[in-house]
């Protein structure tokens, strides 16, 4: 689904929901709109989705309508529809120095963060070789300015949230990630042994999921939680965050089913030493 057409699909959502929260509470349109004091119109543009609602217009309408137990979720749907997409070119447009230096507040504050990548490696358990490519790769695929040097510097900085021992990081991505040929060989082979050495670290669960492995889960996007407060996933054209808590939810389960199909520990060095032995022959 196009990301346009998300957001539609969301505004619509929620204007069905207050719609059906004033129905339930057997009140008119213009019985709610005189409670609380706004134009007919008003009542009438949310419930058709041609207008967002505030938070305090969802509080005011929830309290009219004896819901308050809604309101905390559907605050949060209508956070969501203000910050759910943010397209590339728009937070890229000067390069990818100042993008990876916003992340920068996100990990800071918070404890438990979750990553689930297909591939390539997460970017804070990439070494400064295997982030130069990737970063470039981004650059010209997206045409963006080049400031490769600072944005691999920004990017490599991040990786001190790893060394809060009060936080929690788990990693789950893909076994093909050991095999995609981000850089040449021996840089490979590099970036290969920081993951064996990342299984070792105590507030660091490292996850790889094989090939073959039996799943009952298949995201198509990568996605990051932030505790468990929202979710980001990256698209080709875009990022977006979630802040839906039942969204939220679905994200964690999903992480859950992954986490049981990975391999961790002995496991998985075992797998990361058979691709580092494939680049050595290379």
């Amino acid at each position: 689904m196009h990301t346009s057409e998300r957001l539609k699909e969301a505004k619509s959502i929620l204007a069905a929901q207050l719609r059906q929260i004033r129905n339930e509470a057997s009140l008119t349109g213009q019985a709610l709109a005189t409670e609380v004091g706004w134009p007919k119109s008003k009542v009438s543009k949310i419930e058709n989705a041609n207008q967002v609602p505030t938070e305090g217009d969802i509080r005011e309408w929830c309290r009219v309508c004896n819901a308050d137990d809604q309101t905390v979720d559907l605050i949060a749907t209508v956070r969501n529809i203000d910050s759910m997409y943010i397209q590339w070119r728009r937070l890229e447009q000067t390069g990818l120095r100042h993008v990876q230096q916003s992340f920068m507040s996100l990990y800071r504050g918070t404890s438990q963060l979750r990553v689930f990548q297909h591939a390539p490696v997460p970017g804070l358990l990439q070494t400064p070789d295997y982030a130069a490519a990737h970063l470039r790769c981004i650059m010209e695929f997206r045409e963006l300015p080049n400031d490769l040097e600072q944005a691999v510097e920004e990017r490599v900085a991040l990786q001190e949230v790893l060394r809060d021992g009060s936080k929690r990081f788990a990693f789950i991505f893909g076994e093909q990630a050991l095999y995609a040929r981000m850089c040449e060989p021996a840089a490979m082979v590099g970036q290969l042994e920081r993951l064996t050495t990342m299984t070792y670290v105590p507030n660091v669960s490292l996850g790889i999921l094989p090939i073959a492995a039996p799943r009952t889960v298949w995201p198509w996007e990568g996605f990051w939680i932030y505790d468990s407060d929202q979710v980001r996933c990256d698209t080709l054209p875009g990022q977006i965050r979630n802040k839906q808590p039942t969204d939220v939810a679905i994200y964690e389960k999903a992480f859950t089913a992954l986490a049981e199909s990975a391999v961790y520990g002995e496991a998985a060095r075992a797998l990361i030493t058979a691709a580092a032995t494939g680049f050595r022959e290379t």
